[in-house]
């Protein structure tokens, strides 16, 4: 009878022992899933840094780029104010010489006109 239960024993104990061996098995597969998952996670954010970094870097490329057009399309407009400037003094110009010469033939007219008379 005592022999019985200690096979009893033996057995239950064998079992538990396989239950556990299974167990820690599936326990340090699991860890080592878990610490492969924790690396490429590790890795993923390095890279997500790096690249935070490069988009950060050309921001401000871009920012200082847009400033020089900003700074460019100012030089244009004031050049163009200037040109604009210097267009009405040329019109205005080229109406006093067109009044001058209209005069200049008026008073040429009149002197041929003296000029026949003394004839």
């Amino acid at each position: 009878m005592v022999a019985d239960e200690v096979r009893g024993l033996a057995q239950r104990t064998q079992q538990s022992t396989v239950e556990i061996e299974t167990l820690v098995a599936a326990l340090q597969s699991g860890t080592r899933q878990v610490s492969s998952i924790m690396l490429s996670s590790r890795e993923l954010t390095v890279s997500s840094v790096q690249l935070s970094r490069q988009a950060g870097t050309s921001l401000g490329s871009i920012t200082q780029t847009v400033s020089n057009i900003q700074a460019m399309n100012q030089q244009i407009a004031a050049a163009a104010e200037e040109q604009s400037a210097v267009a009405e003094e040329i019109s205005r110009s080229i109406v006093n010489v067109r009044d001058v010469s209209e005069q200049t033939a008026s008073a040429s007219e009149e002197t041929a006109a003296s000029s026949v008379e003394l004839a």
